[in-house]
C-alpha cells in the first residue's frame, strides 16, 4: 500500500517506512519509528512539531446571542414508486438547539453524515429548515431570499476546499471584493481595492498579489484568501466549515492562530465544523457532539474534553487521542 496524507497521526499508526516530501521532493525517508523519534531535515522537525497550539477565546456568557436555533430539523423527503410518494425522512439535522455569542466559537464535531454541514447551512438560511433561528436579535426563518439579502454581509462562510472554493477565472481582488459589490454598490473600484488590500493584510498576505490568480497560491494561501474573502465586509457571524482538512499540519496551526487573532480583534462569532479534535481544542469554547442529526453531548469544550458522558463521545476521543506509538505495517508518504 502507498499511502499519501498530511496527517501524521495516521502514518505513525499505519505506516512501516515513511517518505517527506517539500516542494516535490523527497527531504527525507526511513523507517517510521526512526523518522519520528530523530528527524533529520529541518522540513520534517518542523512538520512533527505543527500542532494547533494555544487555547481558545473564553466565552463571556454575558455578551450577546449573535445567532441560535432553537429545536432546529432539516428533514430531507425519501420519494418511491410510479407517483414518487413520500415514503420517509432522512433526519439530517434532528431538533437542534445551539446558541453562538459575539466573539465566542461553538464547536461542532461528529462522524461523516453526523448532520454538521447541514446544521451550519441550515442557520445560515441557505437550504430549508423548520423551527427557530434567530440573528442579531430578529428572527430570520421565515424571511424570503430577497429579505435575507441585506443581513448577508453579517454571515459569511469559510469552505473546507480552497483548491475548489476559488473560482480559477477570477483576480484574488475580483474573488474578495465580490461581496462588496453586491452589497455596498456604491464604492468607486478604488475604494473597492483599498478594501481588498486591509483585508489580505490583515489575513497575512501580500496586498501587491492581488490581481495574480489562485493557481499562484499554495493551499494555505488560497485558504488565507477565502478568508479574507469571508471578514471584508466585516461581518459578526462566520461559518467555519472544515477550513484547515485539506491543509498540512503546519498550515493548519498557522490557520488556527490567524483565526485566533481575527476572532480576538473583531469580536467574531465562529460556527467551527470540523472532524479533528485537536484543532477544535484548540478553538472552540464551546462544544457540541453529534451523531445522526441530534446531539449527543454539550457543554463548555474543556469540561466535555476532560470528562465527556456519552458512550458515544468517549469513543470518539479515544479515536482521536488514542496512543500512537506502534506503527502498523505500510508505506506511507507525507508532506506537500
Amino acid at each position: 500500500m502507498l499511502f499519501i496524507t498530511h496527517d501524521l497521526r495516521l502514518v505513525r499508526r499505519f505506516a512501516d517506512t515513511v517518505c517527506v516530501m517539500q516542494q516535490g521532493r523527497i527531504v527525507e525517508q526511513g523507517e517510521v519509528g526512526e523518522v519520528f523519534t530523530s528527524p533529520q531535515h529541518p522540513y520534517t522537525k518542523a512538520l512533527l512539531t505543527a500542532e494547533p497550539k494555544g487555547a481558545p477565546i473564553i466565552e463571556d456568557t454575558q455578551a450577546p446571542v449573535v445567532a441560535s436555533a432553537e429545536q432546529l430539523r432539516v428533514w430531507f423527503p425519501i420519494r418511491r414508486g410510479f407517483m414518487r410518494r413520500i415514503v420517509g425522512h432522512v433526519k439530517a439535522v434532528d431538533g437542534v438547539t445551539l446558541s453562538v455569542r459575539e466573539g465566542a466559537t461553538v464547536g461542532v464535531v461528529g462522524e461523516s453524515g453526523s448532520g454538521k454541514t447541514t446544521l451550519a447551512l441550515a442557520m445560515l438560511r441557505l437550504i430549508r429548515s423548520e423551527g427557530p433561528i434567530v440573528f442579531l436579535g430578529e428572527r430570520i426563518d421565515g424571511k424570503s431570499v430577497d429579505a435575507m439579502r441585506p443581513l448577508r454581509r453579517d454571515m459569511q462562510i469559510v469552505f473546507q476546499d480552497p483548491y475548489g472554493s476559488l473560482s480559477p477565472r477570477m483576480s484574488v481582488a475580483e474573488i474578495v471584493a465580490e461581496g462588496l459589490t453586491v452589497q455596498r454598490p456604491e464604492l468607486t473600484l478604488n475604494q473597492r481595492r483599498e478594501i481588498v488590500a486591509r483585508a489580505l493584510q490583515e489575513t497575512g498576505l501580500d496586498p501587491s498579489t492581488m490581481d495574480r490568480y489562485p493557481h499562484e497560491f499554495s493551499g494555505g494561501q488560497r485558504q488565507r484568501i477565502a478568508i479574507a474573502r469571508a471578514i471584508v465586509l466585516e461581518p459578526k457571524f462566520v461559518v467555519l466549515d472544515e477550513p484547515t482538512s485539506a491543509l498540512d499540519m503546519s498550515v493548519q496551526a498557522q490557520i488556527i492562530d490567524l483565526l485566533r487573532d481575527l476572532q480576538r480583534r473583531r469580536a467574531l462569532a465562529y460556527l467551527f465544523i470540523s472532524h479533528d479534535l485537536r484543532v477544535v481544542k484548540a478553538l472552540a469554547a464551546h462544544l457540541i457532539v453529534m451523531r445522526y442529526g441530534k446531539v449527543v453531548e454539550e457543554g463548555p469544550a474543556s469540561q466535555v474534553f476532560s470528562q465527556p458522558k456519552s458512550e458515544y463521545t468517549r469513543a470518539l476521543f479515544a479515536a482521536a487521542f488514542r496512543n500512537e506509538a506502534e506503527p502498523v505495517p505500510g508505506n506511507s508518504v507525507a508532506g506537500k
